[in-house]
């Protein structure tokens, strides 16, 4: 009997590409998707669960209180609307339209700015860049500051941060003002430290999505912090009519989500990384020795938090990397790789995840890439002297 994919006809994908929601985040872990089902036969009063996924929450990240939302961009939409709005009625019914509220701006590092700053926006506040794209002052930070100020988003990435004051002293200097931090973290895990660090560092609000490095449901995320702040995210949010009412998290998505977390703080990370290691390796050493290719291993726990194999064609390879990704995604199998970005990265070069990767798909990426780059090769006739 042919599976859900195929009798809707829809072609399934090597995901070689990472955690990206268009491709379906990562993959359930069988104890959540059981949970998921097991949730489904049931009713309960949504707040009783929230209440309970609020214990899991503070024990795992170190947070007062914590909630299950729709996404990780559905925490960054109910923690600016539970800075904006808190539990006032009046407000709450208001947003979207804060423009009357006396605090309504969101400050963001210029090097932050990205498309899921418009949750933050969405909320109704009114945003406000500092910094000079790759680097931020203390004094901007300072100045930017003013009774108008609601809050400061941060996000958390391995290429951004580089050009923005570290979290610690944002906060810092955010809370000698009185105005908390809300920071979008969520593809930092791994590193599973990340859970606890930036609440540690003095966040008020912390996102996570839960269908990334959790291996919870892809609809899902976290939203963890000061107590006073998840109470009024949580009037903010479904199941009540507020500005976040649309990005509901159901109750399967609240005990798979529940589920992962507590899997993922028991998990044997070392055991992970050592499969993500053994698959980039094998996939390294299978694509090495093309002329004008430099297949490299690349694993810095910052930058590139998970194992991974980048291919650098230099110009007498002639093969173009941009090319090369759409050509793999159309390829049987469909293969799904990247481009890198960020300030280490290399032009004209793919890269292969192996977060997303399942067992024996290495062998698959490898043997697929070995094909379609030798035979690129052999039509641009390159010599091995090349090399």
């Amino acid at each position: 009997m042919p599976d859900i994919y195929e009798r809707l006809g829809v072609r399934r994908l090597i995901n070689a590409r990472g955690t990206h929601t268009r491709l379906g985040g990562t993959l359930m872990r069988p104890e959540v998707v059981a949970a998921m089902q097991e949730a489904s036969r049931g009713y309960v009063v949504l707040d009783e669960l929230q209440d309970r996924a609020s214990e899991v929450i503070a024990r795992a990240t170190g947070a007062e209180a914590g909630m299950v939302t729709g996404g990780a961009e559905a925490g960054l939409l109910f923690g600016t609307a539970a800075i904006l709005a808190g539990t006032d009625p009046a407000r709450i019914a208001a947003l979207p339209d804060a423009s009357s509220f006396p605090k309504n701006e969101a400050i963001i590092h210029r090097s932050h700015r990205n498309g899921y700053d418009h949750a933050v926006r969405a909320a109704g506040a009114t945003v406000v860049d500092i910094g000079y794209g790759g680097s931020t002052l203390p004094y901007q930070l300072k100045a930017a500051l003013n009774e108008r100020t609601a809050l400061v988003m941060y996000l958390m990435s391995p290429w951004a941060n580089q050009g923005a004051l570290s979290l610690a002293q944002t906060c810092e200097i955010a809370h000698e003002a009185g105005v908390p931090v809300l920071v979008d973290a969520a593809a930092m895990l791994p590193p599973t430290n990340s859970l606890t660090k930036f609440i540690a560092d003095g966040a008020d609000l912390v996102t996570f999505s839960g269908g990334k490095g959790l291996m919870g449901p892809q609809s899902s995320g976290i939203l963890a912090g000061r107590a006073d702040l998840i109470r009024a995210a949580r009037l903010n949010a479904s199941p009540y009519h507020s500005v976040g009412r649309a990005a509901k998290a159901a109750k399967e998505d609240i005990v798979g989500l529940i589920v992962a977390l507590e899997d993922y703080l028991q998990r044997d990370h070392e055991a992970d990384f050592a499969y993500w290691q053994s698959q980039a390796e094998y996939m390294r050493d299978e694509l090495s020795g093309f002329p004008g290719v430099v297949a490299s291993y690349l694993y810095d726990g910052r930058e590139h938090p998970v194992p991974r194999v980048e291919l650098h064609f230099l110009p007498e390879s002639g093969i173009n990397s941009h090319e090369l990704v759409l050509h793999m995604e159309e390829h049987d199998p469909r293969i799904f790789l990247f481009e890198p970005t960020g300030p280490s990265a290399k032009p004209n070069a793919i890269a292969i995840n192996t977060q997303t990767m399942q067992a024996g798909e290495e062998q698959i990426v490898a043997k697929a890439l070995r094909e379609v780059i030798g035979a690129r090769l052999a039509r641009q006739a390159v010599p091995v002297s090349a090399h």
